[in-house]
């Protein structure tokens, strides 16, 4: 009795801590050395990003009691979790990315639970590519100065253009 009780405890600060989870995205940890793993973790806790080995036994557990199917498939073999933060959902798949440059052999995505969707691991470089927050805001600001600036410019040229003929035809 005092397992099934420590195991509930366990499954219960599981689903607390991924409370508010934006994304899920489960990793074959697999024959990672320990110093590596460390290196990431503390990087990934630096950033927000939630990084646990789970059991797959409690993992479903805590799947099913945050109402969240689909995962299921992935629950075999050595299983890691990333938890993705509110505001920035896609920021485990960068990490995920930048981790394989370095490192190819490791931490293989397994399967992925983005807004709402269950996704194939290989989804993984496609959401990477995604800009954070900081980014697309960048980019929109761009976008929208893009045009005004042309414009402006264009406006410039033209007015000195005409300035040069008036001071040409005045002379």
């Amino acid at each position: 009795m005092k397992a099934v009780v420590k195991k509930q405890q366990k499954v219960d600060s599981l689903v607390k801590q991924f409370e508010g989870a934006a994304s899920i995205y489960l990793l074959n940890y697999e024959k990672i050395p320990v110093e590596l793993d460390n290196k990431l973790r503390k990087s990934l806790k630096s950033k927000g990003v939630t990084y646990v080995a789970v059991k797959n036994t409690l993992l479903k557990k805590v799947l099913e009691k945050m109402n969240i199917s689909g995962l299921d498939d992935a629950l075999k073999g050595a299983t890691s979790i990333m938890i993705g933060p509110e505001d920035d959902p896609i920021l485990p798949a960068r990490e995920i990315e930048a981790f394989h440059k370095e490192n190819p052999d490791f931490l293989v995505a397994k399967s992925l639970f983005v807004e709402g969707k269950v996704r194939p691991g290989s989804d993984v470089i496609a959401l990477s590519k995604i800009p954070d927050r900081a980014g697309m805001l960048a980019q929109l600001v761009t976008i929208i100065l893009g045009p005004g600036s042309t414009i402006a410019g264009q406006i410039k040229s033209l007015t000195e253009k005409l300035e040069k003929e008036e001071a040409g035809a005045t002379a």
